[in-house]
């Protein structure tokens, strides 16, 4: 009994001298004992308290989600709640300082992630993928079907996607004049179809739009250079945005304009390559089929060049080392300094958010106008800035001739040393850049007359043996007559029956327009180019 008393009586002085500390008072029985128990007991156990009500808070806020969740669950909804907040009783310092510890955390939590997924890899991905066909079914995108009433005229040329024809009954004749190889008159009667549906008010931009794009593209079709250049501003004026970009389908294919064009003579402009405002991959192939058609010294300009798409740049730098590796070519460059700014512009020392392509790029650049003092220090800033080893300088085998702020005098280029050299050395320059022509099987390309056997079978054995989805690629198919066009019509009547799904895909306007008139449309879909 006097145990347990004592024991009381301890435990009731216990308690007694930690309520006396809490509230601030001393314990008149501890006499001159009060000042070992001060002010640092007495914040230890006021952080205690309040560590205590804070787990006390969460773990009242665990149970009360996890009964909603075995709610939820018995329901048959199985969604997770967002964490409500949770007022906290910590001091505004300490509230901090917890916030940081949990930021911190979850970095790590992220990090550990990304390294597991690293090492070990998603197996559900990994199982998915192996029991993913080989060869997948070309669902169409919903941008792909052309609604009617759809104002597709007004969307910017960057984000138009490929869409499917739709007949105009102005595109017909104009259709049927150039399939005959008439190319004036093809002209002609679509610009007085576009002129009279302006003077209609109100203007119709859908159908303007459509005979627009015919008319572009039949000056592409037929390398009429002259009269694509008003039309694509008229056409930029019209709309509110960026003109089309030239390009023409015979230089791709390493042949003259169609009869009937107008494409200005080489000697009008030197021979020498403008670059557009903007460079596109399009402009790309563009630039490359005009070196390749032009005799050396190649001639290039800089002057209107203020933007470069990123998905130009690969491309660009690719084609850059090609030229500087060819033994013997010889270059001309004008306004160069306005290339030269703007990829210094995109290439800041440590802004990691850029792309690397405008580095390589640059690179790319400093190599090919045989800079390598500039080209070693932006390697170094290229190191820095990704942590990877550039890549190293190697001697360009090619002459160039660069002038940074104007254009140079091409009548001084016989007596200039850079560029002076034989006949043969000029021919082996040209020789060095051919033309990339599309092999048999690759699609439809040029100009289809009579039998269209050949490349047909060769379509059908490249699709293989197993029905399924076949796109046939038309981008450098200039024309096709009646003949080939029924050709054309009967093979594709004869995969539909087979189970193959065909799709006539980068069709120009009046090409699309006559294979409709012909009735390919009953059999296979008709998908347009981007304008």
């Amino acid at each position: 009994m006097s145990n347990e008393a004592n024991t009381s009586k301890s435990g009731g002085g216990f308690f007694s001298k930690v309520m006396h500390m809490v509230r601030g008072k001393e314990d008149p029985a501890l006499g001159g004992q009060g000042d070992t128990l001060g002010l640092d007991s007495r914040q230890e156990l006021q952080h205690t308290m309040q560590r205590k009500r804070r787990n006390d808070a969460i773990r009242m806020q665990e149970f009360a989600q996890l009964r909603q969740l075995r709610q939820q669950n018995a329901q048959g909804q199985i969604q997770v709640p967002a964490p409500a907040p949770v007022q906290s009783f910590l001091p505004a310092e300490e509230q901090e300082n917890t916030l940081k510890s949990t930021q911190t955390l979850r970095k790590i939590d992220v990090i550990e992630a990304q390294m597991s997924s690293q090492w070990w890899g998603d197996n559900e991905a990994v199982k998915s993928a192996a029991r993913r066909p080989a060869v997948q079914a070309v669902e169409p995108e919903p941008e792909e079907q052309a609604v009617a009433g759809a104002d597709t005229a007004n969307m910017p040329t960057q984000e138009r996607r490929v869409v499917e024809f739709q007949p105009h009954p102005d595109l017909e004749e104009p259709a049927i004049l150039f399939a005959h190889g008439d190319v004036s008159a093809a002209r002609t009667r679509l610009l007085e179809h576009l002129a009279q549906v302006l003077g209609t008010e109100p203007v119709d931009n859908q159908q303007v739009a459509a005979l627009w794009h015919a008319a572009l593209d039949l000056c592409r079709a037929s390398g009429d250079e002259e009269t694509f250049e008003p039309l694509a501003i008229d056409y930029a004026a019209h709309f509110g945005k960026s003109a089309p970009l030239w390009t023409s389908l015979p230089a791709q294919l390493g042949m003259a304009p169609l009869q009937g064009g107008s494409a200005p003579q080489p000697t009008a402009r030197k021979g020498q390559w403008q670059s557009p405002a903007t460079l596109s991959t399009s402009s790309i192939t563009a630039l490359q089929a005009a070196i390749a058609r032009a005799s050396a010294p190649w001639a290039m300009s800089w002057q209107r060049l203020h933007a470069i798409d990123e998905a130009a740049l690969p491309a660009l730098t690719q084609l850059l080392h090609r030229w500087a590796e060819q033994k013997g070519g010889q270059f001309v460059w004008s306004h160069a300094g306005v290339l030269l700014q703007l990829l210094k512009q995109h290439t800041v020392p440590e802004q990691r958010d850029v792309s690397p392509q405008w580095w390589l790029l640059r690179m790319a650049v400093l190599r090919f106008v045989h800079r390598m003092e500039e080209y070693e220090q932006v390697a170094l800033d290229y190191c820095i800035t990704y942590e990877v080893s550039p890549p190293q300088w190697q001697e360009p085998q090619h002459q160039c001739l660069v002038e940074e702020e104007g254009e140079v005098d091409m009548t001084t280029l016989q007596d200039s040393s850079l560029l002076s050299g034989t006949e043969g050395g000029k021919a082996d320059a040209a020789a060095a850049a051919p033309l990339q022509l599309p092999m048999l099987g690759d699609g439809l390309f040029g100009i289809l007359e009579g039998d269209v056997q050949e490349p047909l079978e060769a379509i059908e054995a490249k699709a293989g043996s197993t029905p399924g989805p076949v796109d046939v690629d038309c981008s450098l198919l200039i024309r096709l007559d009646f003949v080939a066009a029924g050709g054309l019509l009967n093979w594709a009547a004869a995969m539909q029956g087979r189970g193959y799904s065909l799709r006539f895909v980068n069709l120009h306007q009046l090409t699309a327009a006559f294979m409709h008139v012909i009735g390919v449309h009953e059999h296979a879909r008709l998908m347009l180019r981007a304008v």
